[in-house]
């Protein structure tokens, strides 16, 4: 991190959390000194659940080549994650001068309910496996931070709008600059995806806005709504105790047994529709100081 740049690290908590806000502490491993300044909540970017995101500012400027680490005040020494940052003077402040890298899927989801069956797949116990008649396919549009950008990167919340092909906006999405990922999701295929970026200092404040930037739909794949393959899924189907209500066709040619004959439950549930039968307190990431959140959109069903 900068000499007066901010120490960010994200917190989260699953049970017991305390009422009040985690206290980070600071040290400076070189000299054993708790660092002095104050801390607060980064509003503006996304909580997940029972997390938090803090922004400590030291009162004076760190010093060049000395490591810091960072704590949670009155956390278990027993469960306690140290993080630690180095501070230096030369490190590349000018974000956004790395093009971020941009990704164009189509992804799939059923379209009407599906119909669900027991399969003993797991470990723990039995595993769901669904099945509908028609699947939807939509457009994901991915962003993230190129890795080239790292270096200072996280001492900035980046918010990317995502815009239609005639400049209109369609939303946006915070997160945390350095490996922060950002997904937009469309109903129906575009000629381009378009989106612009704007970069806060958890500094001074100060935001720099990049130019538009447009990414073609290229050969990711058709949008719509489409009859399921029931050759790839019904296999899945097979190892289903009984068969999904609905899909007794499909269940029985995924059964070797049958058409071997099987016993007579089997046969019976070839001809027949069967019934259906979360550490406590706060904890820093182990992942480390300056982590990506990612903010994702909710399922597809808000047509853009």
């Amino acid at each position: 991190m900068p000499l007066d740049g901010v120490v960010v690290a994200r917190l989260r908590c699953e049970v017991d959390c305390p009422v009040d806000t985690p206290v980070l502490v600071v040290n400076d491993k070189e000299t054993g000194e708790v660092v002095a300044g104050t801390q607060e909540l980064a509003a503006d970017l996304p909580a997940a659940g029972l997390e938090l995101v803090l922004v400590f500012r030291p009162a004076a400027p760190l010093a060049e080549g000395h490591t810091y680490s960072v704590t949670v005040e009155g956390e278990d020494p027993s469960r306690r994650a140290e993080l630690e940052t180095r501070a230096s003077a030369d490190l590349d402040l000018e974000v956004g001068a790395h093009p971020m890298a941009a990704s164009v899927r189509v992804e799939e989801s059923w379209y009407d309910t599906p119909s669900c069956c027991n399969a003993p797949l797991g470990t723990c116990g039995p595993e769901p496996v669904c099945v509908a008649k028609e699947v939807e396919r939509y457009v994901v549009f991915d962003l993230h931070t190129s890795e080239a950008a790292r270096d200072g990167a996280g001492q900035y919340v980046q918010t990317v709008t995502f815009l239609s092909p005639d400049g209109a906006e369609l939303g946006k999405r915070t997160a945390w600059s350095w490996g922060g990922s950002v997904e937009h999701m469309y109903q129906d295929a575009a000629p381009e995806y378009c989106y612009q970026v704007a970069y806060r200092s958890l500094i001074d404040g100060a935001t720099i806005e990049k130019e538009r930037v447009c990414v073609p739909h290229g050969d990711a794949g058709a949008t719509g709504v489409f009859p399921t393959d029931m050759a790839i899924v019904g296999p899945a189907i097979g190892k289903c105790d009984l068969p999904p209500e609905g899909f007794e066709d499909v269940w029985c040619a995924a059964r070797e047994d049958c058409e071997a004959g099987g016993d007579s439950d089997e046969r019976e549930g070839c001809s027949v529709s069967a019934g259906r039968g979360a550490s406590p307190g706060w904890a820093l990431s182990a992942i480390g100081l300056a982590l990506a959140l990612a903010g994702r959109v909710g399922r597809r069903r808000d047509r853009r």
